[in-house]
């Protein structure tokens, strides 16, 4: 976790970014650079990272995305729609045709179903905020 957060820092001395908020998820760190509009990502994969930053000014929309798993018929009568959550993530959706980005939240397996809750709410606060933060769209005559 430390190394994440030095790693972090790191990146933000790089892109001469400070940041005004973080979030830590499992694999993961979100660095906010509010006056800088850009989000910088430190993802952790064994001992390898990688990372990326979303410059708001590309963002036409920062939404929570869920995927579920198949739920036969029935089902729903014994377990919650938690039990099939596969993945929740937050989604960004940029303009001029580049391919989105996501942050992932939750992931089955890897996280576990208690912590569905905290991590939506989590993801919809990030989602809140960086929306607000986005360029409105351009109207067109």
């Amino acid at each position: 976790m430390n190394l994440l957060f030095q790693r972090l820092r790191q990146l933000g001395i790089d892109n001469n970014v400070s940041f005004t908020g973080q979030e830590l998820l499992k694999d993961c760190i979100i660095g906010f650079a509010g006056i800088h509009r850009k989000v910088v990502v430190l993802k952790q994969n064994d001992t390898a990272f990688q990372s990326f930053v979303i410059d708001l000014n590309e963002v036409k929309r920062c939404t929570v995305r869920k995927q579920y798993g198949a739920i036969r018929t029935g089902e729903l009568k014994t377990k919650k729609l938690d039990h099939y959550l596969e993945e929740m993530v937050l989604h960004f959706e940029l303009k001029n045709g580049k391919p989105p980005v996501e942050v992932l939240f939750y992931k089955h397996p890897g996280n576990y179903v208690g912590e569905i809750a905290e991590l939506e709410q989590k993801a919809r606060y990030w989602s809140t905020i960086l929306t607000k933060m986005c360029v409105p769209l351009e109207k067109t005559a």
